[in-house]
């Protein structure tokens, strides 16, 4: 009896045995699964998109029955833009469970990303028909399907307000309705969902990380900056929130911090080509020229070459000296960019590049096609007008001189000095008069605006019988005898008309002081000896 008793319990027994070992390993299968998704997600969220494809292709070959895990799979190659693998992940989760409704949200992705609302929306609606609209994973997943098309942030925000209203308290419905908010450019709702994310989960960095890029794009700099910095303390391997810390200090116009934050991004990611073009544009804010060519030459060789690489690449290598390889990349430039895509500062770049290389007539049609497209430019007017003056085409350094004085709030001595001169040479004598009188006014103290006004009143009495010069040559002489040797030519200058001018007044002793004065200066001066000479 005892043995019957025990026989038929070991029989009742061995299938419930069977059962708890049948369900332990489930639920370890089903916790190692979660696990690894989870990982996957996480990599993805931190910029590790390969590792996260490479731990996805791992569970696909550890749970290919699983329609979960190839939901996911999908998910990651869509968001990498691999759309023909998406498909066939998405496919398949279906094939092996119609039930799972994540496949067709994901395939509905795809028909999204094809502007084909209408097909994604059956899809749409067959993911929520098991659950009646009511399972909180699909609306999240539904919701960030829908922010992905312009037109549909409506019904993106619709869902995830559902979905909290099921579950207020998970930090990832939060921060998908931050991201419908910002889609509706709502951002101070965003920032509030954000915070709220992060008060339901104060270890994730990813709420601060969002914060920081509303307040980035609103150009509230500090609070950008204290929210991605938040963002690191809490996990220092938040891989994005360097790359957008990088991006901050690039508006701001602090390179070296720029670079710091995006050398600290590059470590962490692991697709680190891709982010090498702007860590060059850094390199080259922080005047780091040598460093930056490395590398737009390392990224030209590879074959990744845009107008805008060759453009920074050109202003790079000029800045660094390397003038002949800056002009060669300029003509690339130029010959690959859309002409509506040129800027004034390319042309302007470019011509300064030429002067440097004494192609003066060159850098002019340079400055010319700058100034088209931008007239408000002080310094290229002046480089403009002192290349027609070097040349000699003065009507031309004229007119440069003239249209750079009506933007200059206050005319500066050099341009005075330099215009002055251009009316002078092209025989503008009265024009000539007056902007030197204006140096003089300017710079009381210096002998040139006397000379050159002394010069210019010579040119309108060309014998001396007026004496219209005589004035200007003895202030001259006034303001250069305390440092004679400096202003030596001047002074012979000086003397010389002065000497001349009182011989033809036949005022001897007076003529005959300035031309001794003058062979104090120069014992050798022919003039002055014959003009001595002439007294005897």
């Amino acid at each position: 009896m005892k043995k019957n008793i025990i026989d038929l319990l070991s029989r009742l027994w061995f299938p419930i045995l069977v059962l708890l070992c049948c369900l332990i390993l489930s639920i370890r299968f089903a916790t190692g699964q979660d696990i690894e998704l989870k990982d996957a997600k996480r990599l993805v969220e931190v910029d590790q998109q390969k590792k996260a494809i490479s731990l996805l292709n791992a569970a696909i070959e550890k749970y290919p029955l699983n329609a979960q895990v190839w939901f996911h799979h999908g998910m990651v190659h869509l968001k990498n833009k691999n759309v023909d693998v998406a498909t066939k992940s998405f496919d398949k989760g279906i094939q092996l469970d119609e039930k799972e409704p994540l496949n067709y949200i994901g395939r509905g992705s795809i028909s999204l990303a094809e502007n084909n609302i209408q097909k994604a929306e059956i899809d749409f609606t067959r993911a929520q028909s098991p659950s009646k609209g009511k399972n909180t994973s699909v609306l999240k997943v539904l919701g960030e399907a829908y922010l992905q098309h312009a037109k549909l942030h409506e019904k993106a925000l619709e869902v995830l307000l559902k979905a909290k209203a099921i579950d207020n308290h998970d930090p990832e419905t939060f921060l998908l309705l931050g991201d419908a908010y910002l889609a509706q450019n709502n951002g101070g709702l965003a920032v509030t969902s954000y915070e709220n994310a992060a008060m339901l989960d104060s270890k994730s960095a990813r709420p601060h990380y969002k914060i920081g890029l509303v307040y980035l794009r609103s150009r509230n700099f500090p609070g950008a900056q204290e929210a991605f910095v938040k963002a690191i303390q809490i996990d220092p391997a938040y891989t994005l929130a360097y790359k957008e810390l990088g991006e901050l200090y690039y508006q701001m116009k602090d390179g070296p911090k720029a670079v710091k934050a995006y050398e600290s991004y590059l470590s962490l990611t692991d697709q680190p080509d891709e982010g090498k073009v702007r860590y060059a544009f850094f390199l080259f804010m922080a005047k780091d020229f040598a460093k930056a060519n490395s590398i737009f030459s390392a990224l030209i060789d590879k074959g990744s070459t845009t107008p805008t690489m060759l453009r920074f690449y050109a202003f790079s290598l000029y800045e660094a000296g390397d003038l002949q390889q800056s002009r060669k990349i300029f003509e690339q430039y130029f010959t690959s960019a859309a002409t509506e895509e040129i800027e004034a500062s390319d042309y302007a770049y470019y011509g300064k590049l030429l002067l440097k290389q004494n192609q003066d007539s060159t850098a002019i049609v340079a400055f010319g096609r700058s100034l088209s497209l931008d007239g408000n430019q002080p310094e290229l007017l002046q480089l403009q007008a002192e290349s027609y003056f070097k040349i000699k085409k003065y009507a031309q350094a004229i007119e440069s001189y003239e249209k750079l004085m009506s933007i200059r709030s206050k005319p500066l001595s050099q341009d005075l000095y330099t215009l002055g001169r251009a009316y002078y040479f092209n025989q503008e004598y009265d024009k000539a008069e007056v902007t030197f009188q204006k140096l003089v006014e300017l710079q009381p103290n210096m002998t040139v605006g006397y000379l050159w006004t002394a010069r210019t009143k010579s040119n309108l009495d060309p014998e001396s019988e007026k004496g219209l010069a005589k004035p200007f040559y003895e202030t001259l002489i006034e303001k250069a005898l305390p440092t004679p040797e400096k202003n030596k030519n001047d002074l012979m200058e000086a003397y010389s008309y002065l000497g001349y001018y009182h011989f033809l007044k036949q005022e001897a002793a007076i003529s005959k002081s300035y031309w001794n004065k003058l062979l104090e200066l120069n014992p050798n001066d022919t003039r002055a000896k014959e003009a001595l000479k002439a007294f005897q």
